[in-house]
Order: C-alpha cells, then structure tokens, then sequence
C-alpha cells in the first residue's frame, strides 16, 4: 500500500461517519489534511475527497468557494 493510497483509506473511514459526527470528523479530515500538506499530497487527497464524497467536500469546503 502506497502512502497515498494509505491517505486514501483514510479517507473513506472519516467521510463514511462524517454526517454523524460533524464537528469531530471535521477536526479528523483537517488533520488529515494537514499531514497530507506536509506529505505533499494535499492536492490529491483533497481531490479524492472531491470526486468520491462530493456531500462531505460541498460541506467541508464550502467556505473556500466563497
């Protein structure tokens, strides 16, 4: 397992609870992020995010399209 597909498992475990723990799970995937930024992986963990969950991405990162 790569390390970006390590981020991508990841990925799917956060975003499968994420509606049900909004706030917790966001302070999950921003952490995630966080190390994917440091990993320079950001950019492809985050589109991940945006082509398979397109509900979590619309509600994660919202404020940034603003």
């Amino acid at each position: 397992m790569t390390n970006l597909d390590s981020y991508k498992h990841s990925v799917d475990v956060l975003c499968g609870r994420y509606f049900n723990d909004t706030e917790e799970s966001a302070i999950d995937l921003d952490e995630l992020l966080a190390y994917a930024k440091y990993d320079h992986l950001f950019n492809s963990v985050k589109g991940y995010v945006e082509v398979k969950y397109p509900d979590v991405y619309e509600a994660h990162f919202a404020w940034e399209d603003e």
